[in-house]
Parts: C-alpha cells; structure tokens; sequence
C-alpha cells in the first residue's frame, strides 16, 4: 500500500522540527531541489535534486506536501525519461517512489488523516491547424482547464472532484483538520475565489473572494489565504499587475485580518506552523518576477500580523537574480514540531 510509504516512521537521520520544506528552483536553470531549513534560517537540508538527471527530480512551479506524521513528502517529480506525476519520499531523502498514474498531476496536498493527497490536473488543447483551411483554423479556439483530484493512498483509486471546464482553474491549497472538506482556489472569467468543497456530499461554498491559497489553522478555526482585495497596483512584467496580501479571517463569521501591507511586493503560500500561532509564505520582490511565479523570499509573521521575519533568500528590487523561484513552504506538522510565537 502506499500509504505505508507515506505515513512511515520518522529516521534516525532526520533533521527533526519545526522545519519547513520547500522547493528552490536555481541557481542554474536546470536545478531544482526540494529543501528543508529551520524556522531561522539554520540548517539547511537538500532532500533530493540537483543538475543531474535522476529518478524523481522536483518539478518546478510546486511545492512539496508534508505527510501528517512529518515523516515523508509528496512531490511533483520527474524521471530521466522527462515523465512526470507524484512522487513519495522519506524526509531523510531515502524510500523514493513514483506513484503510478499521476502523470501532469500539480499542487498534491496531504489529508490530516494520511488516507489521500489531493492534486490539480491542466488540460490544455490548441485547435489544430490545418493548410488547407488556414483562416479557419485560425478561428477555432482552444481548451485550457485544471481540475482536482483525490487520489486514496489505500486503493490507488483516484476520483475527479471538479468539473472540466475551459477557462475554470481549480487548486487545492488544504484540507480542514478531519479531512472532511478541501480547500481550492477557483479561478474563473479573471477573477479568483477561496472555495470549500465537502467531500461527502460535493457541496461548494464561498470562503473569501478576490483570494487565493485557503489554508485551514491546525485547529481549523482560522483561515490564512492571499487577498487581492485592496486593488494596490504595482509594475510587473512589462504590464501593471495588482498586488496580493496576506490575510486570516475566523472560519464561518468574523471579520479578515490582514497581515502584510507591502503595497508593492506579492505574498502567497500561506503555511501554518503546527502552533497555530505563525504562518510561512512566499513573497516577491522584484517587478521582472510578478505575474511569472518567481517568488524569491520565503517570510514568517505571527497570526496577529506582527514580527514579519526573513527565514530565507534575499529581497531584490528589480533582476531576477541567480534563486529563480521557491515555492512552498510547508512547515513540518507533528507534536513537539511547533515554532510557536515569534519573539520580536
């Protein structure tokens, strides 16, 4: 089964928590790796990755998943033969292995109980040219569309969970502490909105709109996700693109909290430290990186939005720089793995 994989006991060589795991893409363009660093930026772990290539090397664009018992990950991953799909791997970098039939599988993210990992699938299909009939062709339009999947570690068995559809993206992002409900983003017709999926009668309901990334607090009665409600417009890749921010807003009725006012730089990511009481994320800070993805500092803030804290990379005003991208972070879950309370 492999969820005896995912689930196996912590080894004797792993680095023990709170860590967080993320993925690095750089400095070369063909180096990817999957990561772990402690809450202050100490020590530093390469899990698997490199220039070679290997069986498994992380894919870029997506972080790693943390299974419930901080043991092992979840990764997107590719072989020597450019196949990719989702791998497992021990956190000490031993045990790895493809799981079968997740070929373009993005995004996985593990439930609370260690049964399933939901992933996102894209479709995307360019109408076909044809010689005879060049203007025609020209005409017809494409498919573009991602939807979620949940695969059980039990059976292998995987069901689609929402629909195809051109122009619908569906991410996971979370799941609630009983694995009863996923958290995605639903981007559709320009605009992007938290949503809630029950996993037992399929019913969808709106957790904030105008955000990104619904992350459930351990205890799930928070929410973390990435807001672009404030409409701050800053110059990105050629064109001007809108600024994001972090927010936690209760879950059911309460007003949202925001956490960041960076007015010009992008935050996502969010990742709960088992405490409850800081979150991780991501944040660009360069205007070449907005709209691509190229996120080049992973922060921690306290869930009241104070002591903001570098914990890795470097902010930069406009190159690139020789880091390309992270993407993650996840912290570590367990008991005896919380950071608690930042102290400023």
């Amino acid at each position: 089964m492999l969820v005896a994989l995912a689930l196996a006991s912590p080894s004797a060589s792993m680095a023990e928590g709170p860590r967080i795991a993320f993925t690095r893409w750089g400095p070369g363009l063909a180096e990817v790796r999957l990561l772990s660093v402690g809450p202050t930026g100490d020590g530093l772990t390469e899990i698997v990755g490199g220039r070679e290539p290997r069986f498994g090397v992380p894919g870029i664009f997506n972080g790693p998943a943390w299974s419930p018992t901080g043991a092992s990950f979840a990764y997107v991953g590719r072989t020597k033969t450019e196949r990719s799909g989702l791998f497992l791997i021990n956190a000490d970098g031993t045990g790895q292995r493809l799981i079968p039939a997740t070929r373009g599988a993005a995004g996985p993210v593990f439930s609370p109980d260690g049964r399933a990992i939901a992933f996102a699938r894209t479709r995307i299909v360019q109408p076909r040219f044809d010689p005879k009939r060049p203007l025609e062709s020209f005409e017809r339009e494409g498919f573009a569309g991602t939807t979620t999947w949940l695969l059980d570690l039990d059976t292998g068995r995987q069901r689609r969970l929402t629909p195809w559809r051109d122009g619908l993206h569906n991410m996971p992002s979370s799941f609630s502490p009983d694995s009863g409900t996923l958290a995605f983003t639903r981007h559709a017709r320009g605009k992007a909105e938290a949503m809630a999926l029950d996993l037992t009668t399929g019913r969808q309901t709106v957790l904030a709109r105008n955000a990104e990334g619904p992350t459930y607090s351990p205890d799930g009665s928070r929410l973390a996700f990435i807001s672009y409600r404030d409409r701050n417009v800053t110059e990105g890749f050629g064109e001007p693109v809108l600024a994001s921010e972090l927010y936690v807003r209760p879950v059911g009725e309460g007003p949202p909290l925001r956490l960041t006012r960076t007015h010009d730089w992008q935050e996502a990511s969010p990742s709960w430290d088992p405490s409850g009481e800081r979150l991780a994320y991501l944040q660009a800070t360069g205007e070449e990186a907005f709209g691509l993805g190229f996120t080049n500092v992973i922060k921690q803030i306290n869930a009241d939005g104070t002591c903001r804290q570098v914990v890795f990379g470097k902010p930069r005003k406009r190159k690139l720089g020789r880091e390309v991208a992270f993407h993650g972070p996840a912290w570590q879950p367990g008991p005896g793995r919380e950071a608690g309370r930042i102290e400023c």
